[in-house]
């Protein structure tokens, strides 16, 4: 009989809880919540963030764990060039950002 494979601490606690979640995308998640209290305080946000304007679509900010990873997005990430592709304006990784410039766009966790 075969065996079965090890299941990670995560996985154990989701089967075992009856419950499916992606730990790295709520990590993710909470990171967003943090970083954005600290832009409506006006301090630094930690993490990175490549804002879209877009013609026919809502403008974008697809959300990343650190700057240096939304700068390395701008060129390799499959989500960005769809995006880019369809009708983009312009993309950028902001250095500083306010709360004006996440206002009305949407927000994007890949």
């Amino acid at each position: 009989m075969p065996e079965k494979p090890e299941r990670s601490f995560e996985q154990a606690l989701a089967e075992d809880l009856g419950i499916d979640f992606d730990v790295e995308l709520v990590e993710l998640q909470l990171s967003f919540v943090l970083d954005y209290q600290r832009i409506r305080r006006g301090e630094q946000h930690q993490m990175g963030f490549v804002l879209l304007d877009r013609e026919h679509h809502p403008d974008a900010a697809i959300v990343f764990a650190t700057p240096d990873a939304a700068r390395r997005a701008l060129d390799e990430h499959p989500l960005i060039e769809n995006l880019c592709e369809e009708d983009c304006i312009d993309a950028r990784v902001p250095d500083q950002l306010t709360l004006s410039d996440l206002a009305s766009r949407e927000i994007i966790l890949p």
